[in-house]
């Protein structure tokens, strides 16, 4: 082999060995992550393709391939087993599965006031949300907020037995209030309006688990317990390019549903009502302890009464500290 190469040109050797010896990735070469979200696509996830599209994450050294979800469970089961690198998905539910031992951890809060809320068509003789006793509220079966009606019905002194949850298929569970089988709808405030006004009920009324007293952080990012480990610049990058994504979003909400219907064309057509659902959400953004603070930061304080809740009336098992759910490591100072 010696003698072969000592008969070949310089230039050939080099050739040779260029071909055959790879070399090392180079840095500017951006490392393809997932992120995974809760649901199909909403305009609550505009501020994600727009970091795609703007280019926050590539710049940050990553190719994030957004993907849809079907549900905060499933998709924060994804990323405990490591399917996924992140999800986009529902705080207190992570923080219930993390109580049954997922290695995971919110790593960055997005909407730190609870996003629960209890919608309602007008005519219906509802106005206060004591008047829910006697009701009808439509429900996905097997939904995660399953969980948290009763919470509330506990905070505004209404007993369980006094409503009558209808359970239907989540494609379903707004109709069913403007065929007038349910008189409200258990939902989220980021989502409830324009699924509402979409069936016909042009102002439906609201009330928000959040204005009962009920701290429950509620959409986040999150991680694996060995992401975090091992991969601790990519969750920094991931979480500094996702604020510079969301404070965009805030600045320039149009710019952000564009980007979602050039990412998702199926959904040309449905931008009134995306950002419609991307402004109601911004009001989910902060709460009393977060102003002034870092986007993304989350208040040990709101977390503790969370775990108060969630251990007294969901019955979920009481951990060492609440530090257990979610990490303020990765937010810029």
């Amino acid at each position: 082999m010696r003698r072969r190469l000592a008969a070949l040109p310089l230039a050939a050797i080099l050739a040779l060995l260029t071909v055959t010896m790879p070399g090392p990735v180079s840095a500017a070469d951006p490392q393809k992550v997932t992120l995974r979200l809760d649901w199909t696509t909403l305009g609550y996830h505009a501020p994600f393709y727009l970091g795609v599209a703007r280019g926050y994450y590539r710049d940050a050294g990553l190719d994030v391939s957004v993907l849809e979800g079907k549900g905060s469970g499933t998709v924060i089961n994804l990323v405990g087993n490591g399917s996924d690198d992140f999800a986009f998905a529902d705080a207190t539910t992570a923080a219930r599965l993390i109580s049954q031992k997922l290695p995971a951890k919110v790593v960055m809060g997005i909407f730190q006031r609870s996003t629960l809320a209890i919608f309602y068509a007008p005519d219906r003789g509802i106005g206060t949300p004591k008047d829910l006793a006697g009701k009808r509220i439509s429900m996905c079966a097997g939904d995660g907020m399953n969980v948290y009606l009763p919470i509330y019905l506990k905070a505004i002194g209404v007993p369980e037995d006094r409503v009558q949850t209808v359970s239907v298929d989540c494609s379903l569970k707004y109709t069913v209030v403007a065929q007038h089988k349910a008189d409200a709808v258990a939902s989220y405030g980021t989502a409830g309006r324009p699924l509402m006004q979409a069936v016909g009920i042009a102002e439906p009324g609201k009330f928000d688990y959040a204005d009962a007293g009920l701290f429950l952080p509620s959409h986040g990012i999150i991680a694996s317990e060995r992401t975090i480990a091992e991969r601790k610049d990519v969750v920094q990058r991931f979480v500094a390019a996702t604020a510079k994504a969301w404070q965009a979003a805030q600045a320039d909400p149009d710019a952000a549903i564009k980007a979602t219907v050039e990412a998702k064309p199926l959904l040309k057509g449905k931008e009134a009502m995306l950002k419609a659902t991307l402004m109601e959400s911004l009001g989910y953004v902060r709460t009393p302890d977060t102003q002034g603070k870092p986007f993304g930061w989350q208040s040990p304080a709101e977390w503790r009464k969370a775990d108060d809740t969630l251990v007294a009336q969901a019955g979920m098992a009481k951990p060492a500290s609440p530090d257990a759910f979610y990490t303020n490591a990765f937010i810029a100072p």
